[in-house]
């Protein structure tokens, strides 16, 4: 099953924890099929708080949402991963925006993510891969149409794309990153 993923960390070496993330999630089964460039965003909510790097993936996996949840949990715990702040720093923060199925509830899991729509470092990545493997057409719609129409709802969001993000030391576009 396909699924988009969400990538984030703003402690420590940042672009290392979302290396080590990938290698993580492939390791338990998680294989990523596309990546996004990485982007320097600005917190939401929280906003006391160092810039976060983002990014998004593209993933195959046999796991059902629940399962997959699970894994990125294990991951997140694997890499230390300590909630101190509800929304607040942390090292590696990884989440379900889409599953290739549509919708999915649970007490602790609805895709698509309730607060994707909202967050400019959720869309940019997304947009940037969403539709490489020939799904997520309607979401990726729903996205172009909300930077189109409702510009306000990003307001003191700031995000900057960095770089193309590389994968086993292959450079996929620019350097120095």
């Amino acid at each position: 099953m396909k699924y988009l993923l969400s990538l984030g960390s703003n402690t420590g070496d940042s672009m290392t924890n979302l290396k080590t993330a990938i290698n993580k999630l492939e390791e338990k089964s998680i294989f990523v099929e596309d990546w996004s460039s990485v982007y320097a965003t600005s917190p939401v909510d929280y906003v006391y708080q160092n810039d976060f790097l983002n990014m998004s993936l593209i993933v195959e996996t046999p796991f059902e949402p629940q399962q997959l949840l699970e894994k990125l949990k294990e991951i997140e715990h694997e890499m230390g991963r300590v909630k101190t702040i509800e929304k607040g720093p942390r090292n590696i923060d990884l989440d379900i925006i889409f599953w290739e199925k549509g919708s999915f509830e649970s007490s602790d899991l609805t895709i698509p993510h309730k607060e994707a729509e909202k967050r400019l470092f959720v869309i940019f990545p997304t947009l940037e891969i969403i539709g490489s493997t020939g799904g997520f057409s309607g979401e990726k719609s729903r996205l172009d149409h909300i930077l189109e129409t409702e510009q306000d709802r990003f307001t003191g969001q700031k995000i900057e794309k960095l770089c193309p993000f590389k994968i086993e030391g292959e450079d996929y576009g620019w350097k120095n990153c």
